[in-house]
């Protein structure tokens, strides 16, 4: 479950050598010379290492390093393998690095285009909710990114072989990013030794999961009214359904239209409106999407499974 795992190691762990003994592992070397002092930048492998006096950071995948993909993703047995394979790479003990950025993610295979799921996801407590593209769905917050996009086109335009298994199936993708203060967030010091510990590996597959089970799902785009219903609920109805039809990007458009034209004299005004349409948009006219149950049953068999 683990991809991108960006590392610093500070010069303090170092045990009295320099961080510029590290250079000479490195491939496509360039050095920089400014008033903050010597620097250098290299490769190893997927890696981009960036070595300063103050010590050695190391940003990329670390599936792709070690299993020369990231559709695959590291379990916590082979994300052990893969820090051991940096650390000897580098010769470096990269166990005692701290973690400044960690993906949780992996494949799921889909019935349908990843895109068609996309319209079922809606807002989500304490996140922004943005289809940037037709491929791509993020819910981001200061902290996290969440992201849900089709692997396979992303492959295939990034000129990445795809592994026999996969080929012609629908690949979705559902990725956790915890993009900033890891410390903060779960409470303890995350180093490259932490991401093997058990304990801590059941957790973040279990953040993985509650983080989709807090993003609203939305219903089928059916329009179904109880008999001897009230003119309200027939007008809420008709407007939920409508809302379906258009999208969870419409509300947000139609709300960005009126900020900008400044429609609304109070800034909370635009946040009890939005609050208000995202009810009626979840409201109880038709029954959970099949392809919302399909995606929830695979990211539930995967979080149980996942080792």
């Amino acid at each position: 479950m683990f991809d991108t795992v960006n590392f610093w190691l500070d010069r303090v762990e170092l045990s009295g050598g320099s961080p510029f003994d590290t250079q000479r592992y490195l491939s496509e070397l360039t050095e920089r010379q400014n008033e903050n002092g010597y620097s250098c930048t290299g490769k190893e492998g997927d890696y981009q290492i960036n070595i300063a006096e103050n010590g050695i950071s190391l940003k990329g995948s670390l599936a792709k390093y070690h299993l020369g993909n990231n559709i695959d993703t590291l379990t916590r047995h082979t994300a052990k393998q893969a820090i051991e394979q940096l650390s000897d790479n580098l010769h470096l003990d990269i166990s005692k690095a701290k973690v400044t950025r960690l993906d949780i993610s992996t494949v799921i295979q889909t019935k349908r285009p990843p895109a068609d799921y996309y319209n079922y996801l809606g807002q989500k407590p304490y996140f922004d909710r943005l289809q940037a593209t037709k491929e791509t769905l993020y819910y981001n917050n200061h902290q996290r990114k969440i992201i849900f996009y089709d692997k396979t086109k992303e492959a295939k335009g990034a000129g990445v072989a795809i592994p026999e298994i996969f080929i012609n199936n629908n690949l979705l993708r559902y990725e956790l990013r915890f993009t900033k203060r890891l410390n903060n967030q779960f409470k303890a010091n995350v180093t490259a030794s932490t991401l093997t510990d058990e304990v801590f590996y059941k957790n973040i597959i279990q953040s993985w999961h509650n983080e989709f089970k807090t993003i609203q799902k939305l219903k089928n785009n059916s329009f179904m009214i109880e008999e001897n219903t009230t003119l309200k609920k027939a007008k809420e109805a008709i407007i939920a359904n409508a809302l379906q039809i258009a999208g969870q990007d419409y509300i947000e458009n139609c709300l960005n239209d009126l900020k900008a034209a400044k429609c609304l004299n109070n800034r909370s005004d635009y946040t009890k409106l939005k609050a208000d349409l995202n009810k009626m948009l979840v409201a109880k006219n038709g029954n959970k999407n099949d392809l919302i149950q399909e995606l929830e049953k695979s990211i539930f068999i995967t979080a149980k499974y996942a080792m």
